[in-house]
């Protein structure tokens, strides 16, 4: 991609906000392989602080991040220096608070591909990292989606992002699985299996 982005004199952004979050050998920044390629991130998801809207971007080529500072001080003269004092703070001690989210998610995931490994509906390209995961239904004519859709919600109370917020079909859903508890999962997850036998046309 590196390459392609140089002999086509064009820039790649690529957002590397679960960067940190991986379940294996933590890749390079992407920034690393060419001065067209843009890294961008935030505190986002991997360190579960939205509120505090602060983000980076990491570029080799120093022309660019001119214009990305100006663009910046266009839009707002600074950030919100108690949100970046926070940050800044956070970040000192980063190992140490990010090594019980670490554990969390790779407990939690461990939940969510035991459950995929015992049910047939469903199958995936297992994530690498991350706190979400995007099955798709095996046989979705098996099912009326709009019904599992309701009873999934309205019945079990488990909400999950269906396929078409991804312009993809509604036998696709993302999950999350980065928020919920232990026991708020295996109930979610449990919700999941049961109304998908609930809503069985067959």
């Amino acid at each position: 991609m590196a390459k392609l982005a140089e002999d086509k004199d064009i820039y790649v952004l690529v957002d590397e906000t679960y960067r940190d979050m991986v379940f294996g050998q933590q890749l390079p920044l992407a920034a690393e392989y060419s001065p067209r390629i843009i890294s961008v991130s935030s505190l986002s998801k991997t360190y579960g602080l939205p509120g505090l809207r602060t983000g980076w971007i990491i570029c080799r080529d120093s022309q660019l991040l001119e214009t990305f500072l100006a663009a910046k001080e266009q839009m707002h003269i600074c950030g919100p220096v108690l949100d970046e004092e926070l940050a800044y703070h956070y970040l000192l001690h980063r190992d140490r608070h990010f090594e019980h989210i670490r554990t969390d998610i790779a407990a939690k995931f461990q939940m969510v591909k035991s459950w995929m490994n015992q049910q047939n509906e469903w199958e995936w390209v297992e994530p690498q990292g991350g706190c979400v995961c995007f099955p798709r239904l095996r046989q979705p004519e098996k099912i009326e989606l709009k019904k599992f859709y309701h009873l999934l919600l309205e019945k079990h109370g488990t909400y999950v992002g269906p396929g078409h917020w991804f312009e993809m079909p509604d036998h696709y859903m993302r999950i999350g699985f980065g928020w919920p508890s232990p026991a708020q999962l295996e109930e979610g997850l449990n919700a999941l299996s049961a109304a998908f036998r609930e809503a069985a046309t067959s």
